[in-house]
């Protein structure tokens, strides 16, 4: 990674998190709002669905939610039980700015539950308790129970 050729990688995550030492706990979307809106160029439209064509956004967006699950965890700190995750499939960014991080929750966790668990591990041999909290169980665009942005049913992709 310090090759002048891939110094690049030191700005996405992907490439960085493997390589980090200190215990942590990552809040990740899986259909980041932020990540959909900047490499689509669209975001949902008042309504609360995608502009059409709607199934090319949803397509990107599922494979994006895909690949974000499948590498969070595989972190060599989250097999090791150092650090943590809190990944929920809600269309969202930044939440911890918002009253939704005490409020919002994935398998039953808030956000906040998920910070403070992990602060306690950390005081623990091993990072032993770490948060692993990772929504697997609908797989589609802001489909998690504890969603809190609730979108028009009419959208989506029925191809």
């Amino acid at each position: 990674l310090c090759e002048l050729d891939d110094v690049w990688k030191c700005t996405f995550g992907e490439y960085r998190l493997p390589m980090l030492k200190t215990p942590f706990v990552l809040f990740s979307s899986q259909y980041d709002w932020f990540r959909l809106t900047v490499s689509q160029a669209a975001s949902v439209t008042p309504s609360g669905c995608f502009p059409e064509p709607q199934c090319s956004y949803h397509d990107y967006a599922d494979s994006g939610a895909n690949a974000t699950r499948q590498k969070l965890l595989v972190l060599p700190q989250v097999i090791s039980g150092t650090s943590g995750l809190y990944s929920s499939t809600c269309y969202d960014h930044a939440m911890s700015i918002w009253k939704e991080f005490n409020l919002q929750r994935v398998l039953g966790v808030t956000m906040a539950e998920a910070l403070s668990a992990a602060l306690e591990a950390t005081g623990s041999p091993h990072g032993t308790g770490m948060p692993v909290v990772v929504d697997s169980s609908c797989g589609q665009f802001n489909c998690g129970s504890g969603c809190m942005k609730k979108l028009d049913s009419t959208c989506g992709c029925s191809a």
